[in-house]
């Protein structure tokens, strides 16, 4: 297991020109690109797009999809293939057509018109969630956040001269695990590189090891800007921070909820009830002199409530259990002057506060989508490059992940579970197969290997571009996909992620027994409306394929085989 300190210095080791070695071993597919503001909002210099000059749209970048098919090493297989009925026409949303470039100031709206520069912004963010960048899997300018953006739209701020003070609600990851403590490592050093003032925890970010949250946390900046009032690291959280910018003193501290304390079992930690912690907190906040204090509360909404109430000297209270996208206008709590401020989930957007020294409007509110009109940063593209190597270095086996047995098998190594691979589908499901091999499915791992950097080690870009994995647990069934070189058959998402392994039907239709046979003949069959309630949207959901919702009819029909053949 890697230390903190090595995250940054790690780089990646899928860039080797092994991987074109390996892909001309690939059966002959041919590869395929992946198809998972101040600035562009107005005329004036502080709306203006933040983007690399020489930079082209990943639509450009990557290269063109040919509509070819795989190969095997079965005569009849191949002419079945070239006998295969043409791919239909692409429809947007399948993705082997380019879609037209997506505007993201027409699509998400222009933001900061008619501000004038405030004395001091207020940048909030939190509950990423784990999403440390976009899937990208359906093209990244049809998605939002990622910290790399996010480095940009800080720069954007810097270069148009505003002031701000940066501050984080927490909820860095979503899961457990080492590739968890890794996402939690490189967002902290992110973080610190953009000059965060304050960031608290949110519960599953408590569930990770507190040695690791203690290296985290000490990493990347100078001043660890971790605070909280009420959850103990060892003794090194700060309670809470003065920060001095704009020619104002903006106080920060942060508290995790009681509810979500309960979540937490972690002996590691010393935790007080989030009352009893701002009650011995505020005096000193006060004592500071600060022109505003700011609540990051890691709490429900109702507790975060009730926490402003009880101490109305926070004028800004950050709360967790909001909607997914935050609202578009400020709110204040009932019977306060405290706004309430949501910041959405999956890191997607950035709340912005400008504060001025103007009577009848001494607050604006500016809701950021952190879209394509912010470049992918530089600075950020090596933090990503690093843990994705860190992800090949370490490997699935001290990451944790361990193979399960597929809930078709009765035991391990039950033939029911096993995966064979479509070529071997290919040699009975002919006309099947050709239309398989002409979609992208087939395609699915190299989209991985051309990334930039590459996926190919990353478990969760795995679980829906190989075959034999459980997409939404990111893990391998036993007998799934390991590697290149291993399981050369299970690349590409294969007919099998669908129909289940087809391990026993092969061994029915070997075999004499007919009971036996049908039984696996019927488990492999699947209807239209399975595949659109259960099947598809295990992979396409909102993260990877935004344009999936509401649209299966025109993806369908890109894929659509009926009957044995």
């Amino acid at each position: 297991m890697k230390n903190r300190s090595q995250v940054g210095v790690v780089l990646s080791l899928a860039t080797v020109p092994l991987w074109t070695v390996l892909l001309l071993s690939l059966a002959g597919c041919p590869a395929g690109g992946p198809s998972k503001s101040s600035g562009g909002g107005s005329a004036e210099a502080k709306s203006k797009p933040v983007a690399d000059k020489d930079a082209k749209p990943d639509s450009e970048q990557a290269p063109a999809q040919e509509a070819t098919q795989q190969k095997t090493s079965d005569p009849a297989v191949e002419q079945a293939l070239a006998a295969a009925p043409p791919a239909k026409a692409p429809a947007a949303g399948y993705g082997e057509a380019k879609r037209p470039a997506l505007d993201p100031v027409a699509t998400n709206g222009k933001i900061f018109e008619d501000w004038p520069k405030p004395k001091l912004a207020l940048v909030i963010t939190g509950d990423q969630n784990g999403y440390i960048e976009p899937c990208g899997c359906t093209g990244r300018e049809n998605q939002l956040g990622g910290l790399a953006r996010r480095y940009s739209f800080f720069e954007k701020l810097k270069a148009d001269g505003w002031p701000f003070v940066a501050v984080d609600l927490g909820g860095l990851v979503d899961r457990f695990g080492r590739q968890a403590e890794l996402k939690y490592q490189i967002t902290s050093e992110a973080l610190g590189k953009m000059g965060y003032s304050a960031v608290a925890f949110g519960p599953k970010d408590l569930r990770l090891p507190a040695t690791e949250l203690l290296s985290a946390t000490a990493s990347g900046a100078d001043v660890s800007p971790y605070v909280s009032a009420n959850v103990n690291l060892f003794d090194q959280t700060q309670p809470f921070r003065v920060v001095e910018a704009g020619g104002m003193k903006i106080g920060v501290t942060s508290i995790l909820g009681d509810e979500y304390q309960r979540e937490i079992n972690n002996t590691e930690l010393k935790l007080t009830p989030a009352e009893k912690a701002l009650t011995a907190v505020l005096p000193k906040l006060k004592a500071a002199g600060c022109d505003r204090l700011i609540l990051l509360s890691h709490a429900t909404q109702k507790e975060s409530e009730a926490l402003a109430r009880k101490f109305p000297a926070f004028s800004i209270v950050v709360s967790a259990g909001g909607a997914e996208v935050p609202p578009n206008t400020p709110k204040k709590i009932e019977g306060t002057e405290t706004l309430l401020i949501e910041v959405g989930s999956k890191g997607k957007y950035a709340i912005v506060l400008g504060l001025y020294d103007d009577a009848k409007q001494p607050v604006r509110y500016q809701r950021v989508p952190l879209d394509s009109r912010f470049a992918d940063a530089p600075e950020m593209f090596a933090l990503m490059e690093a843990f994705q190597g860190q992800l090949e270095q370490l490997g699935f086996e001290d990451l944790g992940i361990r193979p399960k047995i597929h809930p078709r098998a009765k035991s391990q190594g039950d033939a029911t579970g096993q995966f064979v691979g479509s070529t071997k589908c290919g040699e009975c499901h002919k006309t099947a197969f050709g239309i398989w091999s002409k979609s992208r499915h087939a395609h699915a791992t190299e989209a991985l290997v051309k990334a930039t950097p590459p996926r190919i080690h990353d478990p969760e870009c795995l679980s829906c571009h190989v075959t034999g994995w459980n997409a939404q647990e990111f893990l391998p069934y036993e007998s799934g996909y390991v590697s290149l070189d291993a399981t050369p058959l299970l690349t590409g998402n294969g007919c099998e992620n669908c129909h289940g392994p087809g391990g026993g039907h092969v061994a029915a239709e070997a075999g004499k027994d007919l009971v036996f046979r049908d039984k696996q003949r019927q488990a492999m069959k699947l209807t239209k409306a399975t595949v659109e309630l259960n099947v598809c949207i295990k992979c396409h959901d909102d993260d990877n394929d935004p344009h999936f919702n509401g649209a299966f009819a025109k993806y369908w029909q890109k894929i659509e085989h009926k009957g044995m053949k």
